[in-house]
């Protein structure tokens, strides 16, 4: 029988009770314990979290309860916690891997198992292949609670922020901040660490409010809405409100004016400040869908720009093996130089915050200051549930068109899906989802005008029966 479970960019995730079962987590479980012992780390331990989806404790129990039947000394964290905090607890003590029980902006009918590797970053895909190749039938190991001790993760974690972050300089700024953590594991962690933000939708809600848990605009009208209506109410300016995903390992952010400042405007903010006011050292890494404008900071800043594949792991490797500042993808997950390799929402939301500190300004002020010099791009991202986004992909790279509009095509890439870039350096990326009949196509372009021009296009050619160019 063919296994359900297969991971895709980060870990399995598959809706609950059809694929996502307490049978199947304890099969997928049983494997990663069995890798381990294989890799003969497991006698350092293993760390299970979860966040705040519908019985993600529960999962996380039963996870735990395999782990410890297999003689693995378990912690399993005393509340739900973003991924990012359980990955530097897996650093921090030196174990041997974590398991993150989240479908972090998946659907609310949706959880997800992602498995953290020693280094406290997302698994390479060699692990993940090792993982599938163990995955069998039948559950083998006798579940036990013998081995597990429940712990609260946050402190290591806490204390590390604190080290990069200076707190103290947000604080006596009396910067107005709000924060959205869209009913995730997020909620509360600016309080924790001393910020007085207004908070919005932190209550835990398994069903997100209706929405996805995605910090994009389609998702965000209540958030808009909130931070005009606070705005007028308190007849001041709000300097930035920072929107998590569900797990908080994704960020983007709202202006002070209720406008949405998508995550490649946030990966250009963060890259300005550590370089500008942090004089941090290091070089850049971006995914293959990320705007231009990181291209413009990184020539004006003599910054080495690496361009990955689509996928936060491929950044992870680079983090690992060269000396990055800030690596970044455009589902808005970003990694900082002095923390692990991983993506954390919260951190890349306080440096964020820092930068507004030391300019003093709202973050839509900046971000205008920043384009008016680097130049203005907007971007969009369509994505179309359809069974034929192999096929789609396959017939435009096959023969892509000479001229889009009024702009010819200038060259194509094919990193990841494909790429066409135009003679004024707009362009449109085809990509087809590897685990689901999913085709995202991504536009940037350098005017309102050509974007909707380029929208135009995208209609046209996605509506005909035949993709014909």
């Amino acid at each position: 029988m063919k296994s359900p479970i297969k991971f895709g960019t980060d870990g399995w995730r598959a809706r609950i009770a059809e694929d996502f079962t307490f049978d199947n987590l304890r099969l997928v479980t049983q494997a990663l314990a069995e890798y381990l012992k294989e890799k003969g780390t497991d006698k350092k331990g293993i760390a299970v979290g979860f966040d705040n989806r519908f019985q993600s404790e529960d999962f996380a129990k039963a996870a735990a309860e395999v782990c410890s039947g297999a003689g693995i000394k378990t912690f399993i964290s005393n509340r739900s916690l973003p991924s990012p905090v359980l990955s530097y607890y897996v650093k921090s003590q030196n174990l041997a891997a974590g398991i993150m029980l989240t479908a972090s902006h998946n659907p609310f009918d949706w959880n997800g198992f992602k498995i953290k590797e020693e280094f406290g970053g997302s698994a390479f895909p060699e692990t993940t292949r090792a993982v599938e190749q163990k995955l069998r039938d039948e559950l083998k190991i006798k579940a036990s609670s013998a081995n597990i001790e429940t712990r609260d993760f946050t402190p290591p974690y806490f204390a590390k922020i604190n080290s990069l972050v200076d707190l103290n300089l947000i604080k006596n700024q009396r910067l107005k901040i709000m924060l959205d953590p869209m009913h995730g594991s997020g909620a509360g962690y600016f309080k924790a660490l001393g910020l007085p933000a207004i908070e919005i939708r932190g209550e835990r809600d398994p069903l997100f409010g209706g929405v996805n848990p995605e910090p994009i605009p389609v998702n965000l009208e209540e958030t808009f809405s909130f931070v005009r209506e606070t705005a007028l109410k308190y007849s001041s300016e709000i300097s930035a409100c920072i929107v998590l995903d569900g797990d908080a390992d994704r960020l983007a952010a709202v202006d002070s004016s209720g406008n949405f400042i998508n995550t490649h405007q946030v990966f250009a903010l963060l890259l300005h400040h550590l370089i500008v006011h942090r004089k941090i050292s290091g070089n850049v890494v971006k995914t293959f869908n990320v705007s231009n404008l990181v291209d413009r900071l990184c020539q004006k800043h003599a910054r080495k720009l690496y361009t990955t594949p689509i996928g936060f792991k491929y950044i992870a490797a680079k983090m690992l093996s060269e000396d990055i500042l800030l690596g970044g993808e455009e589902s808005g997950g970003m990694g900082i130089k002095g923390f692990i390799p991983e993506r954390d929402g919260v951190l890349a939301g306080l440096m964020l915050c820092e930068l507004m500190a030391y300019e003093k300004k709202s973050l839509g002020k900046i971000l205008e200051s920043l384009m008016e010099e680097h130049g203005y791009f907007y971007y969009d991202r369509k994505d179309l549930h359809t069974e034929q986004a192999q096929a789609i992909v396959k017939k435009i790279s096959a023969q892509p068109p000479k001229q889009l509009g009024k702009i010819k095509v200038k060259t194509t890439e094919d990193l990841d899906g494909f790429k066409l870039i135009l003679e004024d350096d707009s362009w449109i990326l085809f990509r087809a989802s590897g685990t689901e009949p999913l085709l995202r196509v991504y536009v940037e372009a350098k005017s309102e005008e050509n974007l909707l021009a380029l929208q135009l296009f995208l209609e046209r050619f996605l509506l005909s029966d035949s993709c014909d160019l």
